[in-house]
Order: C-alpha cells, then structure tokens, then sequence
C-alpha cells in the first residue's frame, strides 16, 4: 500500500535499483497520514531513540533496530533535503512548517516517483502467489502481476475508511506468516 510504510520502502528500494510498483487499494496514496494530527501530520518526535522506545505501547524494544536503522532523524532529513520544511512543536512534536499533511504524502510520492517507483492507486491485492515456497507475484482483479519479492504493507485493522481493514493481516496469514 502508498501509506508511509509502503512508501518509504519503495522509495529505499527503488533508489537501490529495483523495479518498483506499489499496488494501492484506495483512490488517493496516503489516506492516514493525512489525518493524522488532525489534518497537519504529526510525522515523528524530535526526542531521542530510546525516549521513542520507552514510550512504544507493548515491547517497544521489538522495534530498535528499525527504529536505528530509519531515525526519526532521517525522516525529517528525507522531506526537508525534499524541499518540505519542517518545525519541533510542544512535546518535541514534529509538523510540516505549512500545518498540512498533504504536502507529507505529496513529498513523499514525489521522492518515489523521481527514484523510479511506479504507484498504480484503486488496485487492491487479493492474493500474494506462493509457489515451491517462493513469492512469484500478486493478483489483482486486473490478473497476476509477476514479482521477484513482494513487501506487504497494508497497515493492519485500526481505521477501514482509510484502507486499514485488517486484509494485509488476511493476506500475510495466508502466505504462511502469523501475527
């Protein structure tokens, strides 16, 4: 999906080399983010690591090497080296200087889109092909696209109106993961 997550790792593996293309089921490329911070996209905190970590609900510390992999850090660096400037708000919160989240998903396209990425948006993924234990593809209602690897990023089952409905969940199960 073209949410943050899908985003950013078309962006990383587009600018690697590879031949990218998000399959988006909505309309519009980042339906959450641009609700997020009530319309201006809270896009991350400016405290340190481990301030992020502790304040993760559950075993924040799952994600520490993501999180030190991709900082908050580089994120802000990414859209503002992008030409979207950013400023720290009460609570080292973290806003685009314009209070709109739309330019957030709009830099971000733009960034994957320059980096080689194709996004294809009302395309839902109905099932992830497995054959001999190895991912050959997608299928859409369109038919099968083929691929050397898929990344699945579909948010989970937190807010269906923006694409959130728990079908990435259904799909990773049914290509042998489990939650």
């Amino acid at each position: 999906g073209a949410g943050a997550a899908g985003l950013l790792a078309g962006i990383a593996a587009a600018q690697d080399g590879a031949k990218v293309t998000i399959f988006e089921k909505m309309r519009v490329p980042g339906k959450k983010l641009l609700i997020t911070g009530k319309g201006r996209c809270n896009i991350t905190n400016a405290c340190e690591l481990p301030e992020i970590i502790k304040n993760l609900p559950g075993n924040g510390r799952f994600l520490n090497s993501a999180l030190h992999g991709f900082t908050n850090d580089d994120i802000v660096e990414l859209l503002e080296s992008n030409g979207l400037a950013t400023k720290v708000e009460r609570g080292g919160r973290i806003f685009p200087v314009s209070d709109t989240a739309r330019d957030v998903v709009d830099t971000l396209v733009r960034v994957y889109t320059q980096a080689g990425g194709k996004l294809l948006t009302d395309k839902k993924v109905l099932d992830i092909v497995v054959k001999d234990g190895a991912v050959t593809g997608i299928k859409t209602v369109d038919g099968f696209y083929a691929a050397d690897a898929v990344i699945l990023a579909a948010g989970g089952a937190s807010y269906p109106g923006t694409g959130s409905d728990g079908s990435g969940a259904k799909l990773a199960k049914k290509a042998g993961h489990s939650i």
